[in-house]
């Protein structure tokens, strides 16, 4: 059925032909039968409206003819001929055609009540009416038997010729609904043809929002295409600006290290290259630590954070654990505050790690001389939990705070690249959480995560 989804015009004409055609044929059944009931009641009705008259006659003329209203009304009959027998009341035949159609036995007759049956006459099904009233003929009183019959040929016939108009009424409508749905169908995706020309003639460089104007129904794509392109925009946006940092940041080290190399090369002495040597590998780790910064950032926007559920406590604890001894080596007093009770949370455990590690390496780099405690805590209120890392080091200032997690932004003057905050905001949006910074009493960076 690949055909089917493949054309939408296709799929619209069959979800509104299909259940035209099959309530049509429901409703053709429908007609057929009610044609049949009303062809075999409109016929029974003119036997019995027959068999009256003949009956009247048969009494006012003591069986010797049929007035000229009812002949007229046996000539004018609808659906072909129509036959009468009497039976006078002695049992013998008093006019009309002999042999009548023979009724069964549950058709039995009674005085003035005319009873219809079907029966089978000289070969050929029939429809009959047998009436039995009082009469006196030649001077004889009694039971006079009236039967009329047809054939039921033509009231089959007329039946079939009330289905039939039906059915080519219903096929006209049908026809007409599938024009209009073929050709109202064309037309009504002519705004989307329209749409998709327009798109086609854009390049590859523009991704400016789709303005024009569309039906109801694509303007939920429309505004997902315009999303996409917004997306798509920033993420190129980022990426230029990524290269042209990446260019100026680079550029100075590597020109260091370029220049040391030469002086390790014009060395005279061991002692002399070998000094040189050392500012060169410190040069170059600093270059590395810039490139491997700059990847991580990019990785963490590429990629969906493996959110599992993490008892946060223990969690801290033992990143604690890890990364107290690197404090500590720099006469840094390191102090952990954590609640007893459990704090269970979705995160990714790596990129979580990776966003305390480098907030605690950001007051380690960036607090200056002043800096003597780190203190990490975790507390939980109104179903959030948050994770706060304070210095007492240099504060930050207020014009710096509002850059500081933007890329290659420095706190304070060092050697770090800048990217260390912007590689934690990133993370910590990916795990639909927030990063807020503060400078009072103390500096600190709080991560607020739902609990």
């Amino acid at each position: 059925m690949t055909w089917i989804s493949q054309s939408l015009r296709l799929r619209l004409s069959l979800l509104i032909l299909l259940p035209l055609v099959i309530v049509s044929t429901l409703a053709m059944i429908w007609r057929f039968e009610n044609a049949r009931s009303t062809a075999e009641e409109i016929f029974d009705k003119n036997l019995v409206m027959l068999g009256l008259a003949v009956s009247r006659d048969v009494a006012y003329s003591g069986g010797d003819t049929l007035s000229e209203t009812t002949s007229n009304l046996f000539q004018n009959a609808s659906g072909g001929a129509i036959f009468y027998h009497v039976y006078g009341p002695d049992g013998s035949f008093v006019t009309g055609y002999s042999s009548p159609p023979v009724r069964g036995p549950d058709a039995t007759l009674e005085p003035n009540r005319p009873v219809l049956f079907d029966a089978v006459h000289q070969g050929v099904p029939v429809r009959a009416v047998g009436l039995a009233e009082r009469v006196e003929i030649d001077g004889i009183r009694g039971l006079s038997v009236v039967t009329v019959w047809q054939q039921l040929q033509p009231r089959q016939e007329f039946a079939r010729s009330l289905a039939l108009q039906s059915l080519l009424l219903t096929l006209i409508l049908i026809l007409t609904v599938a024009m209009v749905v073929f050709f109202g169908v064309r037309l009504g995706l002519r705004p989307l043809k329209q749409l998709e020309s327009a798109i086609q003639k854009r390049s590859t460089t523009d991704l400016r929002p789709i303005e024009r104007q569309v039906p109801v129904e694509a303007y939920g794509i429309v505004q997902r295409l315009n999303g996409l392109f917004a997306s798509l925009t920033e993420a190129q946006t980022s990426k230029d600006r990524l290269i042209s940092n990446a260019a100026h940041q680079l550029r100075n080290p590597i020109a260091a290290i370029h220049t040391m190399a030469q002086a390790v090369e014009a060395a005279k002495t061991p002692a002399d290259s070998k000094a040189r040597a050392f500012e060169l590998v410190t040069e170059t780790r600093q270059a590395m630590r810039l490139t491997e910064q700059m990847l991580s950032l990019e990785r963490i926007r590429g990629i969906e954070p493996e959110l599992l559920e993490t008892d946060l406590t223990a969690f801290v604890r033992d990143f604690a654990a890890r990364i107290g001894p690197k404090v500590l080596d720099g006469d840094v007093e390191f102090e952990v505050n954590l609640p007893t009770a459990p704090l269970p949370v979705q995160i990714d455990q790596t990129l979580f790690g990776e966003a305390l590690t480098n907030l605690v390496e950001n007051a380690l780099q960036h607090a200056g001389a002043a800096l003597s405690l780190i203190r990490i805590s975790v507390t939980q209120t109104d179903g959030q939990v948050c994770v706060s890392i304070e210095n007492d080091g240099e504060k930050i200032s207020a014009e710096k705070a509002a850059r500081v997690f933007e890329r290659f932004a420095q706190g304070s003057e060092s050697q770090g690249a800048g990217l260390g905050l912007a590689i934690v905001q990133e993370i910590v949006a990916s795990h639909n959480g927030k990063i807020r910074l503060s400078s009072d009493a103390m500096t600190r960076f709080e991560i607020v995560l739902r609990w």
